[in-house]
């Protein structure tokens, strides 16, 4: 399971899409050891001129805290969690497709 939500993380925050999961790690790489070098590898993941060895590195590090604190695992998972829903329509005579979550007070 720790290794599901870590590599979701790492995709999210290559994506770009994962601004709650960064400061979410943020705040406890802060309470680490070793803040700073563990800071510094999230803040060179996070941009676009991140190496392989970064990502293996804070791969390594979210798998340790992760597996140490059963909450920051949790909050990982949360984090990670896909919102929405996912549709496939299968067929080349759809006509209209409508989705909805809530309308007015009824949600669905």
């Amino acid at each position: 399971m720790i290794e599901a939500v870590i590599s979701a993380a790492l995709v999210k925050i290559a994506e770009g899409s994962g601004s709650a999961l960064v400061e979410a790690i943020r705040q406890r790489f802060a309470r680490s050891p070793e803040p700073t070098e563990a800071i510094g590898t999230l803040d060179r993941v996070t941009r676009d001129d991140r190496s392989p060895v970064d990502v293996e590195r804070l791969r390594a590090l979210l798998v340790r805290y992760a597996a140490e604190d059963p909450a920051f695992l949790g909050r990982l998972a949360q984090e990670t969690r896909p919102t929405g829903a996912t549709n496939v329509v299968a067929g080349s005579n759809v006509g209209k497709l409508i989705q909805t979550n809530q309308v007015g007070d009824v949600s669905m």
